[in-house]
């Protein structure tokens, strides 16, 4: 908690200190590290109350963040000329991914593993697209401080 907590103050009171390029990528960098401390705060205090996984929470986060992080890769592309397309289809693997898996872990458990299955593959379609895809291709055309930063 307390790391994503500095995390996010660091991306906020440095962001000034960012060429113009960067600072959405930044801002967006301290909403995820900001979301994510808020709640693991809130999933403590659940497993200390009741002690058990606080499965919601992690969802809600997730919900959050996991686009944000798809929207932090097209912020960094984008300057190397990365079309929407790349962020809505990675969106769209997240979701997937995230409404998948709760389907498996919390709604259909007697079918999780189909579920997980499904979910998985959202997962290494992202991965995929990343280190291998569009998205790394655009970042090592680009070179320098984009492929640094999208290696990051």
């Amino acid at each position: 908690c307390m790391a994503m907590m500095a995390a996010s103050a660091f991306f906020f009171l440095s962001l000034s200190q960012f060429d113009k390029k960067w600072r959405t990528s930044v801002l967006v960098s301290g909403l995820i590290t900001f979301i994510a401390a808020v709640h693991y705060f809130y999933m403590r205090d659940y497993w200390a109350s009741f002690g058990e996984s606080p499965t919601f929470f992690r969802y809600v986060d997730w919900v959050l963040t996991v686009p944000l992080m798809c929207l932090e890769f097209y912020l960094i592309l984008k300057v190397a000329g990365a079309k929407q397309s790349l962020l809505w289809k990675m969106i769209l693997y997240s979701v997937v991914m995230l409404v998948t898996g709760y389907l498996g872990e919390v709604v259909m458990t007697d079918s999780a593993a189909f579920w997980g299955f499904i979910s998985g593959v959202a997962y290494f379609a992202i991965v995929y697209e990343i280190w291998l895809g569009e998205a790394s291709k655009l970042a090592a055309s680009a070179g320098g401080q984009i492929q640094k930063a999208h290696k990051i």
